[in-house]
């Protein structure tokens, strides 16, 4: 058996993961006087990361729900009344904390977050400017399709009404003859 040569201390240190280097401890050692880490509970993954896309989610979750506890209330007429307020009421709680969870602690969603709203300050957004005169060519696009359609089925309607095809006195009113 062939014996290993000795190691020395900065080879050591080299081995060790960055985060153990700064603070100066062994991997996986607890400095004293550090707190435990908690598991589970009310604490926030990352927090101060991804903070308007976190809230706009929560926003958007609490309105679903809400709805979804008007729904289930609605549908429990026939029921009691404290059943009736009871049945929702636990509802929101439970798919409020799955919210929670989903937001605030799931590592895989919270990262996704956090780097959605950093693509998001990435992006190029248009001035006031440019906005209202993308709007002008839409709506003056969208007005000329239109009178460009209803001629187009004018011209359709007067055709198929001339062919005999349609009944509906185009001709007639237009020409102000009596229609047949």
């Amino acid at each position: 058996m062939r014996e290993s040569a000795p190691r020395d201390e900065a080879q050591e240190q080299a081995d060790r993961p960055a985060e153990s280097r700064r603070r100066g401890t062994a991997a996986g050692a607890v400095r004293p006087g550090a707190p435990a880490a908690r598991r589970g509970g009310l604490r926030i993954y990352k927090p101060g990361q991804g903070t308007y896309v976190r809230w706009g989610s929560a926003a958007g979750a609490a309105a679903v729900l809400f709805g979804l506890a008007d729904f289930v209330y609605d549908q429990l007429a026939w029921f009691s009344d404290w059943v009736r307020f009871l049945v929702p009421v636990v509802l929101l709680v439970v798919l409020g904390y799955v919210v929670f969870w989903l937001i605030g602690q799931h590592r895989d969603t919270v990262d996704f977050m956090i780097h959605t709203e950093g693509e998001m300050k990435k992006v190029n957004w248009s001035t006031r400017r440019e906005v209202l005169g993308a709007t002008k060519v839409v709506i003056v696009t969208v007005l000329a399709l239109g009178a460009i359609l209803f001629v187009v089925d004018g011209l359709f309607m007067f055709f198929f009404e001339a062919i005999g095809v349609l009944r509906i006195g185009m001709i007639a009113r237009l020409l102000g003859t009596p229609a047949e």
